[in-house]
């Protein structure tokens, strides 16, 4: 039976009794691919929730007094049997540390022979890395597959990234409109959730012209990372 995102993203959240959950790990253990889709989708939430950590909700306490299944612990022992199991990061995972430059070309080049299509991810509203995920959306939104056509690029700001794509927040909204008009195969993103999220904090919340919503960062990512394309961060 094959495991659907919703069962394994429910193993990652430990929403599984232990029962459901000794038999995901049983499957994972044995299913290479299996493995490295729980890695993916663990990745992932990580990503989503570290640029909005979620909310404490009021009755964690007591469940994780009852559930000790349920502690602070098992993200940590989740992610240590996954990478265990994987052995090593997957490849969509861009990390920037050793000589940027380069490192970004090896990525245009992964991209051109995987289809071209990629989704960029901001989640920060550092300037330093707004700045580079403008830098890193005109490279790609500029660059061809091998059949000459261009990459399909699609930026997606959550958390503080969002003021990025923010009307009177954007300290780039006319370099961003200039990326909009010249480069008609770049879909520009906002997760509705920060969104939310914002106006809760009293934000007014007005996007850029030509900015999509999308419901969740987390939801967005996954249709694409399952329909093949590949992921960067800034």
């Amino acid at each position: 039976m094959d495991i659907s995102d919703e069962i394994l993203g429910a193993y990652i959240d430990n929403e599984l009794d232990a029962s459901e959950r000794a038999a995901i790990q049983e499957r994972i253990a044995a299913d290479s691919a299996l493995r490295a889709r729980a890695c993916e989708l663990w990745q992932l939430k990580q990503m989503v929730r570290g640029a909005y950590p979620l909310p404490r909700r009021s009755d964690d306490k007591s469940r994780q007094g009852s559930n000790p299944a349920g502690s602070g612990g098992w993200p940590h022992a989740l992610a240590a049997s996954l990478f265990v199991a994987v052995g090593a990061v997957s490849g969509w995972f861009a990390n920037d540390r050793f000589d940027a430059e380069r490192q970004f070309d090896r990525q245009i080049e992964t991209i051109r022979a995987e289809g071209g299509r990629v989704v960029l991810h901001l989640f920060s509203d550092e300037p330093a890395r707004m700045e580079a995920a403008l830098n890193m959306a005109e490279q790609l939104a500029s660059a061809r597959d091998k059949q000459g056509r261009p990459f399909r690029v699609e930026f997606l700001a959550n958390g503080p990234g969002l003021h990025l794509l923010r009307q009177g927040g954007s300290p780039y909204a006319e370099r961003i409109e200039a990326l909009r008009r010249h480069h008609a195969n770049l879909r520009l993103v906002a997760c509705r959730e920060a969104i939310a999220r914002m106006q809760e904090r009293g934000l007014e919340v007005n996007l850029l012209p030509g900015v999509e919503e999308a419901v969740s960062a987390e939801s967005e990512l996954s249709a694409r990372l399952t329909q093949g394309w590949r992921y960067l961060q800034s």
